[in-house]
């Protein structure tokens, strides 16, 4: 029997996601010799550390992100991460007493990360003898931030060539490095029928579909960006996504606007509104991003987390996937141009299908079940 274990923490939902794309694709196989369990690494932490880890995290992108941006700029500074890591170590290792017995009493054969903070854990574990499996990294960004890269564990994968550079320049052999990308939910990669989906959702043919989802914080000064486009009135249609912002909902319910606007709040088929969609505006997380490349479909940047979406940014851009804006003024500039040179968003599918790598969490699976065997 091999025991697979996923492990994420539940900060946002990319790293959920991730994991559980990678679950389902392992449980798919349909052996009876594979056990894999997913599971949210703050549960066997303490119970404050579990309570306050997701709330401090939320509080500083929402309302300090600079002061995010300037702590993740800071530590991944090499002199600076020398001096914090033993005691960030140190820290991690008595919240995380509960997690640890678990793994020592259970025994998995691979333990899988989607999260930075069980990676820490448990290769500090393997090299104190208290654990035999091999770890397994899943880097959600493009760019690997010092906290992911951690001495005992066994593989990295990694989105991009520039992604396994930065390992690289780090001392992490090529062998433990596997650039094939983040892993998406198989439901990205079905093949669906747009115009009925288009018809279930209130849409019209024949117009640009622009999807605003803002993440699972519904950040986004989407009202502002959807007033804009009075004079696209009858080129254009829109998706909003507004997460768990109900005082967003609230407030574009109450309007009407000369074009269609279907309103969400937290979903669970984004799958198939970017299926729907020609445009997305979005914040550049890690799974968002993997998602958007999977259906092919140009990103409009906005409001990066100031550092890992950040990066994200900054590749998708380089490699002409995606457009970014500093104003939400210039999403009109942006979708007057796609409306009145379709062949724009033409070569930036193009460049999305250079860099996409939709089969990530099949080859990962893969790479897992042959590595057990030999």
């Amino acid at each position: 029997m091999t025991k697979i274990l996923i492990l994420y923490v539940d900060a946002g939902q990319g790293h959920r996601k991730v994991a559980e794309a990678v679950a389902e694709e392992l449980k798919s196989r349909n052996t009876s010799e594979l056990q894999v369990e997913v599971s949210d690494a703050l549960e066997k932490t303490n119970w404050l550390f579990r309570c306050s880890y997701p709330v401090i995290y939320h509080r500083l992108v929402v309302w300090a992100p600079w002061l995010w941006g300037f702590f993740y700029y800071f530590t991944n500074l090499s002199v600076v991460y020398f001096l914090i890591a033993p005691l960030r170590s140190f820290w991690n290792w008595i919240q995380s007493g509960k997690l640890r017995r678990y793994l020592t009493k259970e025994r998995f054969n691979y333990i899988v990360f989607t999260h930075f903070f069980p990676a820490e854990v448990c290769a500090t574990a393997k090299k104190k003898g208290l654990i035999d499996s091999k770890l397994i990294t899943i880097v959600t960004d493009v760019i690997p931030h010092a906290v992911w890269q951690n001495s005992g564990t066994d593989f990295y994968w990694v989105m991009a060539s520039e992604s396994a550079e930065v390992l690289l320049r780090n001392g992490i052999t090529p062998t433990q490095i596997h650039p094939n990308g983040i892993p998406v939910s198989s439901e990205f990669l079905e093949k669906v029928d747009v115009s009925a989906l288009k018809n279930n959702f209130g849409l019209k043919p024949n117009r640009l579909t622009v999807l605003f989802t803002s993440g699972s914080f519904g950040i986004g000064p989407t009202e502002t960006v959807l007033d804009s486009f009075e004079n696209l009135r009858d080129k254009i249609q829109a998706l909003v996504v507004c997460g768990k912002n109900q005082t967003l909902f609230e407030t574009l319910n109450r309007k009407r606007f000369p074009f269609p606007v279907v309103l969400f709040g937290f979903v669970d088929n984004m799958h198939e509104l970017m299926s729907v969609a020609d445009l997305l505006v979005a914040k550049p997380g890690g799974a968002t991003t993997c998602e958007s490349l999977a259906k092919k479909l140009p990103m409009v940047i906005m409001s990066p987390i100031p550092g890992q979406e950040s990066y994200n940014a900054k590749w998708l851009v380089s490699r002409g996937a995606a457009f970014q804006i500093k104003d939400p003024g210039e999403i009109k500039d942006i979708v007057s141009k796609i409306v009145n040179q379709p062949h724009t968003l033409d070569a930036m599918k193009q460049a999305i299908e250079r860099i996409a790598k939709p089969q990530a969490a099949s080859d990962i699976a893969n790479f897992i079940l042959s590595d057990f065997k030999k």
